[in-house]
């Protein structure tokens, strides 16, 4: 390794920064760290010289060390704060600031002995890992539980899923980790089976049972989840060993369970929250007391911001604390919802998130990535639990594959309408048609609203508009009432409901990174010249084929109706057929009804052969 020597050249306690690439260089570098008593603080390798720059100063690191080899700093190299302290592991920042994990000595070889034992990690047992080792996963059990043991390790620097298996067989390899989202690439190569290979261990994200059950019918029950924070140093629950049998009742027929606590280890469950208290846990956050304290409790217990329940005494995950979805007072956890679009036929790779919504407070969103349109349009007209918005793209994880949801949810928006409110506005429509029908009109629209019960008009703005339509239906066109249907037209836009398509809109706009800006309904806004595309619209028909309330009224003030009633799915299908980044649409409903909503869609970046077009 070539910094050895001036590594050693450091007093014990001094921090240094490594930004290196996965690989043997990363391992030898971390373990002469960890053998000298020096404080590792292990960054992402496509951390930007301005991020290694601004974690120097934040730990006054005495050194870095990179692809161009070690390097002082100048900040001094003696620290009386660093007894018995190993790493600083910074977070990735995806929720606020970066936060810096402090683990001591003590709690990382007390995980790192635990989990070797666990997994029978030996001199005669190689482990294999292809996990990036600036991870506490990787860096914990894999690393130092081999370095603590003298077990060979199988370092895998890049994912290739045959060369992994290969590696793993030519060393004989007993055990291996894993994360999901890489092990869904390995059931797309499905390469053979390593001899001597007993199982995989996965952790980092939720396991689905969809994903759970293509692994079982490819290779059997050798998988084992477990559980932890880099905040309780890697693991604090591990899944037994299971036959065959009691693998398919807890990892196929229901959410995958994450297992036992480690020795040591106790669980307490405060309102649904996973809480943990342990010997391998964090000093605290660096410089952030603050923090540390609303994360631990004077008692010593973990507040991890994971929901949980217990079945058949084994941890069962049901998201984030902080990702629960409340919508109107129902609490959805996004893994169960999940679950229930994947028994509903949905596959591939999505997300469920909560998506911001005045009335509800929150609503549903999905997040979309290579599925048919065909298949989420499916799902939509069969799920109980149909997504207020859909967004085809823009699926963020973090690089162990856990989805980013909140992220996600904040740049997604929803809107619904009063469904009492909506349908005294349908029913004064519905006795609106029975009139003008009982004059003489034969307006198929009419006919379909006049089956609906009508209602007497309330105090909305908007019933003023029918009567007018009543008044007029049968005048004859005329330059006065041409100008009269224009007003009308022109003050509907600025009432109710057709200024919640315009906030909406705006809302949309704005959660996409743009200047908040209203959009008229029924009217394609092109934002930044074209960089962002909106439309507001209602579909030509509501649930169950009810005439969309306002609809024999907007044809008669506009004639046309122009831009308003569209085809949602036929719009998103021609969207992502002509490339754009991200397409998806905004639901409006009331109640039962399908009011439209707006369909939005980010323009792909122009090129020499590429044209932004319109959204027709």
């Amino acid at each position: 390794m070539r910094s050895r020597t001036e590594l050693a050249g450091l007093p014990t306690g001094a921090r240094v920064v490594i930004r290196l690439p996965n690989g043997e260089e990363l391992a030898q570098t971390l373990l002469t760290c960890f053998d000298l008593d020096l404080v590792a603080v292990p960054l992402h390798p496509r951390s930007t010289d301005a991020t290694v720059s601004g974690i120097v100063e934040r730990v006054a690191a005495s050194a870095v060390v990179d692809v161009r080899g070690f390097r002082g700093t100048g900040l001094p190299s003696a620290h009386s704060d660093s007894a018995d302290l190993a790493y600083i592991m910074f977070t990735s920042g995806s929720t606020g600031p970066q936060k810096g994990v402090m683990l001591s000595r003590s709690a990382v070889l007390g995980n790192a002995r635990k989990t070797a034992e666990l997994h029978g990690i030996a001199p005669d047992r190689p482990h294999g890992t292809c996990l990036p080792l600036y991870h506490c996963n990787a860096l914990v059990m894999s690393l130092l539980g081999t370095h603590i043991t003298g077990a060979p390790l199988v370092l895998q620097p890049s994912f290739d899923p045959a060369a992994y298996f290969a590696a793993l067989g030519a060393a004989e390899a007993r055990t291996a980790s894993i994360v999901p989202a890489l092990l869904a690439d390995l059931l797309e190569v499905a390469p053979a089976w390593p001899d001597g290979l007993e199982y995989l261990i996965t952790a980092a994200a939720p396991l689905t049972s969809d994903l759970a059950r293509r692994f079982h019918r490819r290779y059997g029950p050798r998988l084992r989840q477990g559980y932890g924070l880099t905040e309780a140093v890697n693991f604090s629950f591990t899944m037994p060993r299971l036959d065959g049998t009691e693998f398919a009742r807890q990892y196929l027929e229901d959410a995958p369970p994450v297992g036992l606590p480690l020795p040591g280890t106790e669980l307490r469950l405060e309102s649904g929250e996973v809480w943990i208290r342990t010997p391998d846990l964090m000093t605290g956050y660096w410089q952030d007391r603050e923090t540390t304290a609303a994360t631990v409790t004077e008692d010593g217990w973990l507040r991890t911001g994971d929901l949980g329940e217990l079945r058949d005494g084994l941890l069962v995950l049901r998201g984030r604390t902080k990702e629960r979805i409340n919508r109107g007072g129902e609490k959805h956890y996004p893994l169960d919802i999940e679950r229930g679009w994947r028994e509903a036929g949905l596959s591939g790779r999505f997300a469920a998130v909560g998506v911001s919504e005045p009335t509800l407070g929150q609503d549903i969103g999905l997040v979309a990535t290579d599925q048919p349109l065909s298949a989420v349009r499916e799902l939509c007209e069969r799920t109980p639990l149909r997504p207020a918005v859909i967004r085809f793209g823009g699926f963020q994880a973090t690089s162990t594959g856990k989805p980013q949801r909140t992220a996600m949810g904040r740049a997604l928006a929803a809107r619904r309408q009063a469904p009492a409110r909506y349908e005294r506005l349908l029913r004064y429509a519905a006795a609106t048609a029975h009139e003008l029908l009982r004059l003489g009109s034969d307006d198929a629209e009419l006919r379909a609203l006049a089956e609906h019960v009508g209602y007497q008009k309330g105090d909305e703005a908007v019933f003023a508009a029918f009567d007018f339509m009543r008044e007029h239906w049968n005048s004859e066109d005329n330059a006065e009432l041409a100008a009269s249907k224009a007003r009308w037209r022109t003050r509907l836009l600025t009432m109710w409901p057709l200024s919640d398509y315009a906030e909406l809109a705006a809302e949309v706009i704005s959660c996409q990174g743009f200047p908040r800006d209203l959009v008229p309904f029924g009217t394609e806004g092109r934002i930044e010249d074209g960089a962002l595309l909106v439309l507001p619209h209602v579909p030509d028909t509501t649930t169950d084929g009810l005439p969309w309330a306002l609809g024999a009224l907007w044809s008669f003030v506009d004639g046309e109706r122009t831009g308003v009633g569209i085809d949602r799915w036929e719009h998103l299908h021609a969207l992502r057929g002509r490339g754009f980044a991200t397409a998806g649409c905004s639901v409006m409903r009331a109640g039962r009804h399908d009011l439209g909503g707006v369909v939005w869609a980010h323009a792909p970046q122009p090129g020499p052969d590429t044209e932004t077009g319109a959204m027709g």
